[in-house]
């Protein structure tokens, strides 16, 4: 085999590798309605999130009733008898403590009884949308997915645990139907292990995105079940630095261990109007559902008792989940340094390698690392100011976010390609590919430490690409054998198999606003696949670069000009009326970066541009103000129940009810209020969490949603003589009682602002006083 054909075998073999990795890493295959009745089928399913994702079915509202019966009549037909469990709740524990969410909440529940009992397997998924979208991905999918696995369990004989199906209310507002189950139900207790179901986005395979602490006997269980997930300790260890919550946060914080898969692909449809069915990748629906199938059938037999103790690090190499215990990192990290250590020292001895251009590799992994997030940081600076349309989206992504993801990734290429070949002046290719291996040993024994979840991604590439080296020492000079091309091009093959399913999940879930901090990670990924696979007579800076360049350029060419606002792919506008009945003032609101012309016509000349935490106390920045005309809306009612004073505590009880029959209400305690005690439709806080809601700078804010018609009954304690402030908001969900009703106006090239991103479409009235 000549020098030619074995380079191209070569460049065959990792492109084999790659379209390998990839097919794994994929969502399966939708199966159609007519499926075996023992699978599961995306077609069955689908025709329940006809019925659920309709319309948009917040807490509160009539579509979330429907929904709720909807799926009280598909458990009956399923053969199951199913409860629903109301109650009021509230979640004291979200994040920072910036407010305290709280609703009227009714959980679905259905129970498969199983031969034993005693232990039930929870399945969870939330069936509440957010008011600005149909939620047919979040969390539709779930649900239905939920209905359809429960149909395919009754198709054989009862299982050995219990099966318990968990539809949870009021999930968007603060994780409160998940908390009044784990708190308040008596079956929560017999739970042994949750498997909750969510999506941020509408395509993607399911991940794995976090499991609870020891876990690693859940890791060995889903690696059993045959679940086709992907499922990797990275995502684990990055989700655990993130401020998100999901249902399982409620049951993970009593205690119960659980597993949370997503799939994260599609965030311009998340939270927003396009989360419908038209929008829902089918294959995604199928993933949730096989997972979810294989994982009820296969943990309902299990005596769920945790058989190893610990944690796992874990990650997919094509369809198997390989798995070890976490306290092998150091020791496999000790291994890289060896190997890595090993390899240089022969290299060096044997003169193939010098220490100095050893060290010129490792700067020259530097260098193309920095180079190629400087480069990616203008390239997309420069492609959203060519296309103003990208800095108006809150969500800070793109819809033609895959075209935006391959071009970017193929100008890193060229940028890594590019240094490379600026660095062969000075280096030989061996010392490009040792001092990469440096850098990575490194990296592989400060994660060990640090982050052992994430230290696979760098040890295995350094353990055999160090066996590649050692190959390599056989041959002395630049031109190599074709044998010795091929063991390089193999050497890589772990790290293919490790890093490509990855490298799309990395631009998908950090966005595009994030690219630099990505290119940060992926291009010493690149700088050490070049070094390993490209040998003599391939030239980087005449081949691969140039080549690379030219796909950037068309990829983000095209991107540009495809990413145009159209009822297909609309603009997300803010706008929001607010009237202040105690001050007599009302406003026009809009946190756009960049009002369109349907907002700038609305807000008029006078608009400015301010902080409004009176009214908006969760968007901490500033938004787009005019003034508008006053409606005759009614603010909340706060009535005076009881006032009493007891050994130096004055007892307070108010309440406040929604004269517009509004779905959430928003309460607001006066600055410094010195809070000694505070309940909240009977739910009293805990010492701890008074403490907290009085030590914060700003008023923590009171969300509450569908509150009883009488009204939501608040107690306040604070210190005998001290008058309590009390500001009164209530928020409906659209345009129609705002002057004009600008809703109904909306271009069709734009849609609502989706929720949590910004100020979507919403009129608040509020008035405030002292009692």
């Amino acid at each position: 085999m000549n020098t030619r054909l074995a380079s191209l075998s070569a460049v065959v073999l990792v492109g084999l590798t790659f379209a390998f990795a990839l097919r794994f890493a994929s969502a399966p295959t939708a199966l159609p309605a007519s499926a075996p009745a023992e699978v599961f089928s995306a077609g069955r399913a689908r025709a329940h999130l006809e019925h659920i994702a309709a319309v948009p079915h917040p807490v509160g509202s009539r579509a979330h009733r429907e929904v709720r019966e909807y799926l009280l009549r598909a458990l009956r037909e399923a053969g199951v008898t199913p409860e629903v469990q109301t109650t009021s709740a509230i979640n004291p524990n979200l994040g920072t403590g910036r407010s305290l969410p709280g609703a009227t909440v009714h959980n679905v529940l259905a129970h498969l009884k199983g031969v034993e009992g005693g232990k039930a397997v929870a399945i969870v998924a939330h069936y509440d949308s957010v008011p600005t979208s149909p939620g047919a991905s979040d969390d539709g999918a779930g649900v239905a997915a939920m209905l359809e696995t429960l149909r395919a369990l009754r198709t054989g004989p009862p299982l050995r645990n219990d099966i318990l199906f968990v539809f949870t209310d009021a999930e968007e507002t603060g994780l409160v139907g998940a908390r009044a189950f784990a708190l308040q139900h008596p079956l929560a207790k017999q739970i042994a292990v949750v498997l909750n179901f969510e999506a941020r986005g509408s395509r993607g395979p399911s991940l794995m995105f976090q499991t609870s602490p020891d876990n690693r006997w859940l890791i060995e269980h889903l690696a059993r079940s045959g679940a086709p997930v992907q499922a990797s300790s990275l995502f684990e260890e990055t989700y655990r630095q993130l401020p998100n919550d999901t249902d399982l946060s409620i049951f993970l914080r009593e205690g119960t261990p659980g597993l949370n898969f997503g799939f994260i692909d599609g965030l311009m449809r998340y939270h927003s109007s396009l989360d419908d069915l038209a929008h829902l990748d089918p294959d995604s629906l199928q993933n949730h559902g096989e997972v979810m199938l294989a994982l009820a059938r296969h943990l309902g037999q299990d005596p769920l008792e945790p058989t190893s103790t610990g944690s796992a690090i874990y990650f997919n190499v094509g369809p198997v989940l390989v798995h070890h215990a976490s306290s092998w990192a150091v020791p496999l990290a000790l291994l890289a340094l060896l190997a890595c250590g090993a390899a240089i020292a022969v290299g060096l001895r044997r003169g193939v390698l010098r220490a100095l251009g050893v060290l010129k590799g490792l700067g020259a992994l530097l260098a193309t690392t920095a180079g190629s997030v400087a480069v990616i940081h203008a390239a997309w600076w420069l492609v959203q100011l060519i296309d103003g349309g990208l800095r108006a989206l809150p969500q800070r992504d793109a819809y033609q976010g895959p075209l935006f993801i391959a071009g970017l990734l193929a100008l890193t290429l060229a940028v890594v390609a590019g240094f490379q070949a600026l660095f062969l002046r000075k280096v030989r290719r061996a010392e490009l590919a040792a001092g990469a291996l440096i850098a990575w040993t490194v990296l592989g024994l400060v994660t060990a430490f640090v982050a052992s979840g994430v230290s696979y991604l760098f040890i295995w590439p350094v353990v055999f690409g160090a066996l590649g080296l050692g190959w390599r020492w056989r041959e002395p000079g630049e031109t190599l054998t074709s044998r010795t091309r091929m063991v390089l091009a193999a050497s890589a093959i772990p790290g293919l198999l490790l890093w490509v399913p990855l490298v799309p999940n990395f631009y998908v879930a950090l966005t595009l606003w994030l690219v630099a901090v990505v290119t940060a990670v992926v291009a010493p990924w690149l700088a050490l696949l070049l070094a390993q696979t490209v040998a003599e007579p391939v030239r980087l800076g005449r081949t691969v670069a140039p080549l690379s360049l030219a796909l950037a350029g068309v990829l983000l060419g095209v991107g540009v000009v495809q990413e145009r606002f159209d009822a297909d792919t609309p603009r997300p506008s803010s706008l929001a009326y607010v009237l202040d009945v105690t001050s007599g003032e009302a406003y026009w609101l809009s946190s756009d970066s960049e009002p369109d012309t349907w907002v700038s016509r609305v807000l008029g000349g006078e608009a400015t541009t301010r902080r409004m935490g009176t009214y908006l106390p969760l968007l901490p920045r500033d938004v787009h103000v005019a003034p508008a005309p006053l409606r005759p809306l009614l603010a909340p009612e706060v009535r005076v129940e009881d006032d009493e004073t007891h050994d130096g505590l004055r007892r307070l009880t108010l309440r406040v009810t929604s004269r517009r029959q509004a779905p959430q209400l928003q309460l607001q305690l006066g600055d410094g209020t010195p809070l000694r005690g505070l309940s909240i439709a009977g739910h009293r806080l805990e010492p701890e969490a008074v403490t907290r809601v009085r030590e914060r700078e700003t008023a923590t804010v009171i969300q509450y949603w569908d509150a009883p018609p009488e009204g939501l009954v608040l107690e306040v304690s604070v210190p005998a003589g001290t008058r309590v402030r009390l500001r009164a908001s209530d928020l409906r969900f659209d345009l129609s009682e705002a002057p004009g009703a600008p809703g109904d106006q909306r271009p069709a090239d734009t849609i609502p602002v989706p929720f949590y991103f910004g100020v979507t479409d919403e009129t608040l009235v509020s008035g405030v006083g002292e009692y």
